[in-house]
């Protein structure tokens, strides 16, 4: 059930829960498949035991680059490697968390990181950013306060269906696509349809996610991609290079750090967090990219997007211990991850009308040896990232809840 060809497409049905399908255990190579084009695998398996256990999870194998896919924790990626180098973090969470397992309201709202693991996350559907108090209307028509939790709950989401296609001609794409709902009675009913896109031997990792409100009025919507890496790709010496128009200190300890705010140094125990807002240049067709680079220049990896779908960049810099979690991370969105009710009142949510979508994608790129890293070089900076920036030196009444009236600006050399 569920696997069949469809002129220059196979494809798998792995989960349909109103068809009541589910295949725990399942894979496919291009040698099955009879292809020349060869080398790639695909897997779902089921994970037993500890707090990962009933976790299902994807693993795409195109030759060169893997991910790990968890249709489990609302289609995120767990982890990946290119050509022997990780990709992903080490978090103190090892494993894939069962949702189940998750209280978000935890800790004052920051139950989602006792999950927090991921090499790619979504944050949102309805909400994201840091915990705070909103008001939402309850099922008597009423104005209710309430507490909203960090990041949203799409990511400890279990996905409703699970499909594999693989491209039989030219350029063999590989697809894992997933159906994930987040709805309430009373409250939003949102449907992420999410695609995880490879091809054989390929650098790129290419998703691509739409958004439906399944709701009769108006509803609102944000979507973050919270991209997070160690090493190789972080170390001490490690820099962002990305055309940045504008760069603002998130609070008082991002604006300690503004004037080194896209270097990186090596782990340091008790290290906390720096958060800086960014918006990027892009070209005539709006489309961007960011490039994380090791000390020497010869490895890198690379996200590009729309900002028309992603306008706004959020640069998180955690580099404790490797112990406690070295990362950084690179995070186009849909709004910046303040809390909910400061990002309406700028106009930063995404209004969705009944049946509307909203589609955005982000291609993350591996770039191994000089060459390749100096030739996404160029194109960024072709977008103006040595070009001037404006600086604020202080958290900033457009960007900040932690903002002071008085802020400084200056202009980059």
């Amino acid at each position: 059930m569920g696997r069949y060809y469809s002129g220059d497409i196979f494809k798998k049905t792995l989960l349909d829960v109103e068809k009541e399908v589910f295949v725990e255990k399942w894979s496919i190579s291009s040698d099955d498949l009879g292809m020349r084009e060869g080398g790639w695998m695909i897997e779902k398996r089921r994970l037993y035991g500890g707090l990962s256990d009933h976790v299902d999870i994807v693993e795409v194998n195109n030759g060169s680059l893997s991910f790990i896919l968890v249709p489990t924790r609302g289609m995120g990626v767990w982890k990946g490697s290119f050509k022997g180098y990780y990709l992903g973090w080490n978090s103190p969470v090892k494993t894939p968390v069962h949702p189940s397992l998750i209280n978000l309201e935890s800790r004052g709202g920051l139950g989602w990181l006792d999950g927090f693991n991921e090499w790619i996350v979504r944050c949102g559907l309805s909400s994201l950013g840091a915990p705070g108090m909103d008001v939402i209307t309850d099922n008597m028509g009423r104005g209710r306060e309430i507490k909203l939790t960090l990041h949203g709950k799409i990511a400890n989401i279990p996905a409703e269906r699970l499909e594999v296609t693989v491209g039989l001609n030219e350029p063999y794409e590989i697809r894992v696509e997933g159906v994930v709902y987040e709805r309430s009675m009373f409250g939003s009913n949102l449907k992420l349809y999410s695609s995880a896109i490879t091809y054989p031997n390929s650098n790129i990792l290419r998703i691509i996610d739409s958004v439906e409100n399944l709701k009769s009025i108006d509803d609102e919507m944000q979507l973050l991609y919270h991209c997070n890496f160690g090493p190789p790709f972080l170390g001490d010496g490690s820099t962002l290079l990305a055309p940045v128009e504008l760069v603002a200190p998130r609070d008082s300890i991002a604006a300690d750090g503004i004037e080194e705010f896209n270097m990186f140094g090596p782990p340091k125990p008790g290290f906390i967090e720096q958060v800086y807002f960014l918006k990027l240049r892009g070209d005539s067709d709006g489309r961007t990219s960011v490039m994380l680079l090791n000390s020497d220049e010869t490895l890198a990896v690379s996200l590009s997007f729309s900002l028309n779908e992603l306008p706004y960049f959020t640069l998180w810099k955690n580099t404790g211990s490797l112990e406690d979690g070295y990362v950084v991370g690179l995070e186009p969105g849909t709004s910046l991850p303040n809390n909910k009710a400061f990002e309406r009142e700028r106009g930063r949510i995404i209004l969705l009308r009944p049946s509307e979508k909203y589609q955005s994608s982000i291609d993350v790129s591996i770039h191994v040896g000089r060459e390749e890293v100096d030739r996404m070089k160029r194109r960024i900076e072709g977008l103006g990232a040595e070009s001037k920036m404006k600086v604020l030196t202080e958290p900033s009444e457009e960007f900040s809840p932690s903002y002071k009236r008085k802020h400084h600006i200056r202009l980059s050399s």
